[in-house]
């Protein structure tokens, strides 16, 4: 089974005008969608779709953590949610207006996104989801993705990674201080994307020598496997044994980058369940990011395949 691990879940209000917004005026939207997000739920989607038990764990509240909660036992995910007291507020509506480019044929949309920050936490709610990670075993998956809550206890994913039992490959799609906190409990794959990296390091890497220095470093620090996602240059990977990998991402018409780093992790994850090779696994993590950028959404199979044979 692999769990995700949606610390801060939303319901994603998209909204799609046919114009730029004017500011401080009236704006009208052509069409909506209304869906459960967040990274770590992102990444069950596309492992439903292929077709990969998958339970979505994290914490909800009220009516829009309720709604979350049907809207993915409505497409099949199941779930093991912490409903949070009623006192602290709501599961958070996170706003995306997509609007498209002039050129939207060729380019897809450009989206601009409007996050809240969720309810509040407490100490009591990150026991019981502790309680629920304890119960995991080493045949399972825990991918922990996305923000923290900003209104949680501070040590809260360190509470949650000691709760893990040994032998659970833990992935880690995190970011600064809580990426380098997580390095010292020996993540199964984490996967900073190339910006992200720089960061890091505090310097711009612009050789494949460079970022496989740097990815040698968090391998060090912890890190099994350490992908770097390069967006239409592919992605690099280092594997356990030390061995480096590269695939090129295939050419394509861009319609929007939502998705497309929680969609690589599925695919990865597919891929290493299937074939236990980093090698293929990270082929199918590409392909199925690609996918993501080439649709403007979270991919389906049969999408993901047909960029494979590109791969």
């Amino acid at each position: 089974m692999v769990y995700t691990l949606t610390l801060n879940p939303s319901l994603d209000y998209v909204m799609y005008p046919s114009a730029y917004l004017k500011k401080g005026g009236t704006n009208r939207s052509d069409r909506e969608e209304l869906r459960a997000g967040g990274k770590g739920i992102n990444v069950s989607v596309v492992l439903k779709n292929l077709d990969v038990p998958t339970r979505a764990l994290g914490f909800i509240a009220g009516a829009t953590g309720d709604e979350i909660e049907g809207t993915l036992r409505s497409i099949g995910i199941r779930t093991g949610f912490i409903m949070l007291p009623y006192k602290n507020g709501i599961s958070r509506i996170n706003v995306k207006i997509r609007t498209p480019f002039d050129d939207a044929a060729e380019r897809g949309y450009e989206e601009t996104e409007l996050n809240a920050a969720g309810p509040l936490v407490e100490d009591e709610s990150v026991d019981e989801l502790c309680e629920k990670i304890e119960k995991l075993t080493d045949e399972d998956f825990l991918v922990i993705a996305g923000s923290m809550p900003a209104k949680a206890p501070e040590d809260t994913l360190e509470r949650i990674l000691k709760a893990v039992p040994e032998g659970v490959k833990v992935v880690v799609d995190m970011t600064g201080d809580r990426l380098k906190k997580a390095l010292k409990y020996k993540p199964f794959l984490i996967k900073p994307n190339l910006e992200e990296l720089c960061q890091a390091s505090g310097k711009e890497l612009k050789s494949i020598e460079d970022i496989t220095k740097e990815a040698e470093k968090l391998h060090k620090e912890g890190a099994e496997n350490v992908i770097v996602s390069m967006g239409a240059d592919g992605a690099l990977l280092l594997d356990k044994n030390g061995e480096v990998h590269k695939c090129k991402a295939p050419a394509g018409k861009v319609l929007g980058a939502f998705g497309a780093g929680d969609s690589m992790t599925a695919g990865f994850i597919k891929g290493f369940l299937d074939e236990h090779d980093p090698g293929y696994a990270l082929k199918l993590g590409v392909a199925a990011g690609s996918a993501a950028v080439f649709e403007g959404k979270l991919p389906e199979y049969e999408e993901i395949m047909k960029v494979f044979d590109e791969v």
